[in-house]
């Protein structure tokens, strides 16, 4: 049509020059575009292929955990099991059955022999002195060596035994424990313990610690679950030292420690994205060398439906996914 006039405009991603009936500075054509939502899908596939692989490495973790704890489990079973036999030795005494001849035919001579004129006994002393096979049976018949000092070493090692006791599991940390108290108490309500402490930071917890754990706790499993809030004012540096202060203090309790993965948020801003994002990564560095461990929730409770109208605490079925999940830890550990 007359007075339109066309201009030509250049792609910002490929520099490709098209007619336009506008002059448009930000155009990008459709291959750009195309492009560009591959390499979104590739950043999100890259990220969950890094989530798997914590996870794997978490799943290690566990597992050689385990291993030491067994080993001196079964030493112990085997040192009880050597000293049980040497005790049945000391108490038992083995005699070997010996097989012996057939004697029925030499007392029948032996009595034709010595009885051989009892026609002319004038007693029945005569008679009687023939072998009485009772008598035999009498002398044969003697009693096994040692049966009377035999005991059953069965009975003795019961005596001894003791109930193996449990170990305690503690979960500490702040307001999205709350409702996970019954899937992870449930199988030993006199062992574990949740506690749940709302609006709590890192050095909260700290100081709640030394109540939670006993002394008389023989090598305990805690869990830890802190740092949402500490993300909302204050930076990488001040968290990652807090974290090494609680670290310092937990070693003092000589138990197994993991500590879980600060859960996504919504509608906070980017920059508590990006530093919920940097203190987990470097949570997960920190607790491998320090020999903690590390449970990384990954993608899941970045689904829909999980996390409350706030943005911050989780839904009925995000609480249930989010209890479900340690109460599964807390079985692999003790398992």
């Amino acid at each position: 049509m007359e007075g339109e006039r066309s201009a030509v405009v250049t792609c910002t991603g490929c520099a490709m020059f098209v007619f336009l009936p506008q002059d448009r500075s930000d155009f990008v054509c459709t291959k750009c575009k195309l492009v560009s939502i591959l390499e979104e899908k590739v950043r999100g596939l890259e990220k969950r292929v890094s989530t798997l692989r914590c996870i794997r490495e978490n799943e290690d973790f566990l597992d050689r955990r385990q291993e030491m704890l067994l080993r001196p489990q079964c030493s112990e079973d085997s040192e009880q099991a050597q000293q049980g036999q040497k005790d049945c030795e000391e108490v038992w005494q083995h005699v070997t059955s010996r097989r012996r001849k057939r004697s029925v035919h030499a007392p029948a001579m032996e009595i034709q022999v010595s009885n051989r004129f009892h026609v002319f006994s004038t007693g029945t002393n005569a008679e009687s002195g023939l072998d009485d096979p009772s008598e035999g049976r009498k002398q044969k018949e003697t009693p096994p060596i040692g049966r009377q000092n035999m005991h059953c070493p069965r009975d003795r090692g019961s005596m001894t035994t003791t109930p193996k006791r449990r170990r305690r599991v503690v979960v500490v940390g702040d307001s999205l424990l709350r409702g996970t108290e019954s899937s992870i108490c449930r199988p030993d309500r006199e062992n574990r313990e949740v506690c749940c402490l709302p609006g709590a930071r890192i050095h909260n917890v700290m100081e709640r610690l030394p109540r939670l754990m006993k002394p008389s706790d023989r090598y305990p499993f805690l869990i830890l679950h802190v740092g949402t809030n500490d993300t909302a004012k204050n930076d990488l540096e001040r968290i990652t030292a807090d974290y090494v202060a609680l670290g310092r203090r937990i070693k003092e309790f000589e138990a197994q420690v993991v500590f879980s993965s600060i859960l996504p948020i919504q509608g906070k801003g980017r920059g508590r994205d990006h530093r919920i994002v940097e203190v987990n990564e470097w949570l997960r560095r920190w607790c491998r060398r320090e020999d903690f461990g590390f449970f990384d929730h990954g993608m899941v409770f970045q689904e829909g439906g999980v996390l409350g109208r706030d943005g911050l605490h989780l839904t009925k079925r995000g609480k249930s996914i989010f209890a479900s999940r340690l109460a599964n830890l807390v079985r692999r550990a003790l398992n």
